[in-house]
C-alpha cells in the first residue's frame, strides 16, 4: 500500500530541505573565499618568504680549522615565532591531575604565555600585593610568580597583561579613590612596583588595553594611555617591548583606514614619542550575529584580515594577534572552529609583520565568568562560546589537533644534510635546532640558533 506524506509532514520536509540547502550554500561561500587561488597563493608565498630562511653551517675545530663531519641531522626544537595562550589557569584547578594535564597540553603547542597582572586581584587591598607563590588563590588570576615558574619550566616567553585598563570590573580595584590626581599617582606606583620585580624577567608588556573602547562612565586620569607609556619607559629596563593592545573591533574599523580610531590613537602616541614597540589586535568572537556572518562568509573574510594587517603594517612595528576566541557554537561548532582556526592561523602566519599569535582560553569552562547587572539581569560569561582548544575533561577538540599539526609538523623543519667540504646549507623555519653529527666515530650534539634577524652563516665548533 502506498503511503503519502501528510501536509504537515511535507511542510516539515520542505523546511528541513531548505535549511540544509542554505547551510550547504553558506558553507560553499565560506570555502570559496578561503580557497580562492589568489588568497591561497598569498598565504603560501608569505609563509615561505617570511617564516623561512636559507642557512649555512660551517664546522671547525677549536683552533678554527675546517672540519668535515658525517651526515648532519637538524631537528627544530623551538619556533622563532610566538605561538601562545593565556596562562590564567596555571595551578588553577585545585587538582594535581588536571593541573598536570593543563601543563602537558599547553607546553606541547606553545612557546609563549600571557601572565595576568589585573589590578583588582593583584592588589586586592592597598599595599597587599599578590606577587608570590604563597599568595591566596584567585580564580583565573594566579600570582605572577606561579606563572613565571611555569614559563621557566617549559621555556616559554612570558608577557605581562595588562598595566593600565579603564575597565571597572577587570582592572580598577574597588578601593581606588575616584580622584584623577590620586589615581595617577597610584597608577604610577603600580607600574613602578611591577617594573622593579618583573622588568628584567618579563620583556613583553601590554601597557594599555582597549583604549579606543573607552568606558566613558569610568573616571581615569586625562591622557592616561600616553602617561602610562611614558611612565613605563621611565621605570622599565630599556630592553622591554611595549604593546598597545586593541579590541576585536579593530578588524571592522579598518575600512576607515588611516582615519579609524585605532590608527589615529597609534599615530598620535607615536608622534608624541610614546615607546610603542608592537601593536596588539584581539580576535574574540563574542557575538552570535557575527558568528553567523563568519560561517556564511560575510565577516572576517580573507580580504578584511589582510587589509587590516596591511594597514597597521604602515607603522613598521610587529603585530601581535593577542587574544583569540574562535567560538564552537551549534552541533557543527567544533568542526567550524577547527576550519576557521586553520584558515586564520595560516593567514596570520604568512604576514610579514605578524610576530605572534596568542590563543586565549585553553580549556572550555575556564573562561571569564558571567556577571550580574545592577538591574539583576545576567550577562553570560565567555564560557558560552566554547572557545577552548580542549573540552573541560581535557579531551582534545578538533581545533587542538589542527594547531598541533600546523605548529609541530607542517611549520617545523627536520632535515638530514650531507656536508660539502666543511659546510651544510639548508632552508628552514626560523628557530632553534638540535644538530647531531659525527666525526671519526665521535658523536656531537649542538644547539643552533637560526633566527629571522641575525646571521645566516653559522660557525659550529666540534672540539
Amino acid at each position: 500500500m502506498k503511503q503519502f506524506l501528510t501536509h504537515n509532514q511535507f511542510v516539515f520536509f520542505l523546511i528541513s530541505w531548505c535549511i540544509g540547502f542554505t547551510a550547504q550554500a553558506q558553507s560553499a561561500r565560506y570555502d570559496s573565499l578561503w580557497k580562492d587561488p589568489a588568497v591561497e597563493s598569498r598565504i603560501q608565498k608569505g609563509i615561505e618568504a617570511n617564516r623561512k630562511g636559507e642557512f649555512t653551517i660551517r664546522f671547525t675545530d677549536k683552533d678554527g680549522n675546517p672540519v668535515t663531519p658525517g651526515a648532519v641531522s637538524l631537528t627544530q626544537t623551538r619556533h622563532d615565532f610566538y605561538f601562545g595562550a593565556n596562562g590564567f589557569m596555571v595551578k588553577g584547578f585545585k587538582n594535581a591531575k588536571e593541573d598536570a594535564l593543563y601543563e602537558e597540553h599547553f607546553s606541547k603547542l606553545f612557546n609563549f604565555v600571557t601572565i595576568p597582572f589585573y589590578w583588582p586581584e593583584l592588589e586586592p587591598e592597598p599595599g597587599k600585593l599578590r606577587f608570590g607563590k604563597d599568595s591566596p588563590y584567585s580564580y583565573r588570576r594566579p600570582a605572577p610568580d606561579v606563572v613565571m615558574e611555569f614559563a621557566k619550566k617549559y621555556n616559554l616567553t612570558p608577557k605581562g597583561h595588562t598595566l593600565v585598563w579603564d575597565n571597572s570590573r577587570w582592572s580598577i580595584p574597588p578601593w581606588l579613590p575616584k580622584d584623577e590626581k590620586i589615581m595617577e599617582q597610584k597608577i604610577s606606583k603600580r607600574i613602578g612596583q611591577i617594573a622593579e620585580r618583573y622588568g628584567h624577567d618579563i620583556q613583553i608588556w601590554d601597557i594599555v588595553n582597549e583604549v579606543t573602547d573607552r568606558h566613558s562612565d569610568v573616571l581615569m586620569p586625562k591622557d592616561f594611555a600616553f602617561k602610562a607609556f611614558k611612565e613605563s619607559e621611565r621605570v622599565f629596563p630599556g630592553s622591554n617591548v611595549f604593546t598597545l593592545n586593541f579590541t576585536t573591533g579593530i578588524w571592522n574599523r579598518s575600512n576607515k583606514r588611516e582615519y579609524s580610531a585605532d590608527y589615529l590613537v597609534t599615530e598620535n602616541l607615536l608622534l608624541r614619542n610614546a615607546k610603542i614597540n608592537a601593536i596588539g589586535l584581539q580576535f574574540h568572537n563574542f557575538s552570535e550575529p557575527e558568528y553567523n556572518e563568519i560561517v556564511q562568509g560575510k565577516a572576517m573574510i580573507p580580504s578584511t584580515l589582510f587589509k587590516t594587517l596591511d594597514l597597521y603594517a604602515d607603522f613598521n612595528l610587529p603585530l601581535h594577534i593577542t587574544e583569540i576566541t574562535v567560538a564552537a557554537l551549534t552541533e557543527k561548532g567544533p568542526e567550524y572552529q577547527a576550519k576557521m582556526t586553520e584558515n586564520y592561523y595560516k593567514l596570520w602566519f604568512s604576514h610579514p609583520k605578524v610576530e605572534g599569535i596568542i590563543w586565549w582560553n585553553l580549556v572550555d569552562g575556564t573562561a571569564a565568568p558571567a556577571r550580574i547587572r545592577s538591574d539583576g539581569s545576567v550577562v553570560p560569561g565567555e564560557d558560552k562560546w566554547k572557545g577552548g582548544l580542549l573540552n573541560r575533561d581535557f579531551t582534545k577538540k578538533p581545533v587542538y589537533d589542527v594547531l598541533d599539526r600546523l605548529i609541530n609538523k607542517e611549520w617545523r623543519t627536520n632535515v638530514t644534510v650531507s656536508p660539502k667540504n666543511n659546510a651544510v646549507s639548508y632552508s628552514g623555519f626560523y628557530g632553534t635546532y638540535k644538530l647531531v653529527t659525527q666525526v671519526k666515530g665521535k658523536k656531537y650534539e649542538k644547539e643552533v640558533q637560526c633566527p629571522k634577524s641575525g646571521t645566516r652563516d653559522i660557525i659550529v665548533v666540534l672540539d
